[in-house]
């Protein structure tokens, strides 16, 4: 039953029906709320809505109940550079790599993370060095990995010639709008988060399945 409702509610969310997809994950969570894929689903669908709070809560649930749970260490990473709190964010990812290295979804947004800096070299190598490892991930994951290193060595290429930004450059570049910006979790229309470009790569790094 567990695992038909999850089924369902990635499902729905794939239709674009994220409302049906969230009674299915609460009902999942509400069978069996020690285990954690049900509240990493819930969390997708806000994803999908843009409500940060509800992400992130639902995230924190999931690895209250399995710490180990990689999926939503890895995707919370996500969302505290989204508030600004690059420290946070990079904890959590480097925890997610310490719990398992050879997670590749943790690469991936590991990867994620420097992309959205704009240190894309530094995505190559994380890319690079995940799917060359043991990590025995599903297609979509690798397809996930790819596709963002496929994006990643591109924008690095189109940097050789100018140099590259240093990670305290970035940081400091951030301040002068953080505050007033961060209490609303959206980044500034220009600012060193880059955005992806194809809506299709979103939404494959969004809706990861249960599974992952």
């Amino acid at each position: 039953m567990y695992t038909d409702l999850l089924e369902k509610g990635y499902a729905c969310l794939r239709r674009g029906d994220p409302d049906s997809a969230l009674i299915r994950f609460r009902h999942a969570a509400e069978s069996e709320p020690e285990r954690p894929q049900a509240y990493f689903g819930m969390a997708m669908v806000y994803l999908e809505r843009e409500s940060s709070d509800e992400v992130v809560g639902s995230l924190e649930k999931a690895l209250d109940v399995d710490p180990l749970y990689i999926p939503a260490r890895a995707y919370l990473g996500i969302e505290y550079l989204k508030r600004y709190d690059i420290q946070r964010a990079e904890e959590e990812l480097e925890r997610a790599l310490k719990d398992e290295p050879t997670n590749l979804l943790a690469h991936v947004k590991y990867a994620e993370y420097y992309y959205r800096l704009g240190f894309y070299h530094r995505s190559v190598e994380v890319l690079e060095r995940g799917l060359k490892g043991p990590h025995g991930s599903t297609e979509h994951i690798v397809a996930m990995a790819r596709e963002l290193l496929a994006q990643s060595r591109q924008k690095a290429k189109n940097m050789i010639l100018r140099e590259p930004p240093t990670r305290a450059a970035c940081c400091v570049s951030l301040p002068a709008s953080f505050s007033a910006r961060a209490k609303k979790h959206r980044p500034p229309a220009r600012s060193s988060y880059a955005r992806f470009h194809s809506t299709r790569f979103r939404e494959r790094m969004e809706l990861c399945w249960f599974g992952c």
